[in-house]
């Protein structure tokens, strides 16, 4: 039986695991923490608002006699405190990994992200988890995920006999997930750039839920790409949405979105940086989790599109 602790318990896919956790046979405790409450509160859940760097963390782990971490506190969407936003998401992943080596805990499963791939022209066609991470230094966001995920890496180097399984999720969608990529996907008009049409892929929430629970009852260390099958492309998507999309020149809408985001402009969540994800692939292969964790999705690229729309009707 396994004494579970969720952190940011309170976010969407927090709330979610939590729920499918206290229900399995072979899970005894789910503890969570978050710097706020659950808004639906799920019962049977030990909620304890918890900062990830705090001090404290010892203190739970010991008392709860905690064995499995799910790691799912990290800074959500792009924040204008890029220092905020280090330390929450390298300082904190580090504080939960050293007290989960020093008491006692088995495994950790974190989420990371395949923006640490980083969005270049020179991408492969598909990105291995072995491949160098390159999260482009202009998206704080995206180099926060790089910088955090390689730590992570070298921790579970250092100490092998923790067990640590990094999954990197593409772009997760589905009807009830609320992200600045799904708010800035129905808007009835937006700017594109010219030349560019990317192909990108999604990953639905149940899907990302399951990997998550294979993950812990696989117990295998190392990192896995999570994605659904197949692509889109951003032209597909906005048919698709009936929106009309702006096309500009380069030169002219990196500078422009850099300026309206150090406006901190109403409705702008992004700063240039997010442009070059927009503009060049970064597709991750997903091979692996399906061959080592048996992770199958259910939702290909369209349908996850399709679902998220739902949402919207």
């Amino acid at each position: 039986m396994k004494n579970v602790l969720i952190t940011g318990v309170s976010g969407y896919l927090g709330h979610r695991l939590a729920a499918e956790l206290l229900n399995r046979k072979d899970v005894s405790l789910v503890c969570g923490i978050d710097i706020r409450e659950p808004d639906i509160p799920a019962e049977g859940l030990h909620f304890t608002r918890m900062d990830i760097r705090s001090t404290d963390i010892k203190k739970l782990i010991i008392e709860q006699n905690i064995d499995t971490i799910f790691h799912l506190a990290f800074i959500v969407q792009p924040i204008h405190d890029t220092k905020l936003m280090h330390d929450i998401d390298y300082n904190g992943s580090l504080n939960i990994l050293t007290n989960a080596k020093d008491n006692g805990v088995r495994q950790v499963i974190i989420t990371s992200s395949t923006l640490a791939y980083g969005a270049h022209k020179d991408n492969p066609p598909l990105l291995s988890e072995e491949m160098t991470l390159r999260g482009n230094k202009t998206y704080p966001y995206g180099y926060n995920k790089r910088i955090a995920d390689e730590m992570i890496q070298a921790f579970a180097k250092k100490n092998c006999g923790l067990i640590i399984t990094i999954l990197r999720p593409c772009t997760v969608f589905g009807p009830k997930i609320k992200n600045y990529v799904s708010r800035m996907l129905f808007r009835r008009l937006t700017i594109g750039i010219m030349g560019s049409d990317p192909k990108v892929q999604f990953v639905h929430e149940d899907d990302m839920v399951e990997a998550a629970l294979l993950a812990m009852e696989k117990e295998k260390p190392g990192i896995f790409n999570i994605a659904g099958d197949g692509t889109i492309t951003t032209r597909e998507i906005a048919k698709i949405l009936g929106t009309v999309v702006v096309p500009l020149p380069a030169f002219l809408v990196y500078p422009l979105l850099e300026l309206l985001w150090r406006l901190h402009f109403p409705g702008i969540e992004v700063n240039r940086g997010y442009l070059n994800y927009i503009r060049f692939p970064f597709i991750a292969d997903n091979s692996r989790a399906k061959d080592e964790l048996n992770f199958y999705p259910r939702y290909d690229a369209l349908s996850t599109l399709k679902e998220t729309i739902k949402k919207a009707q």
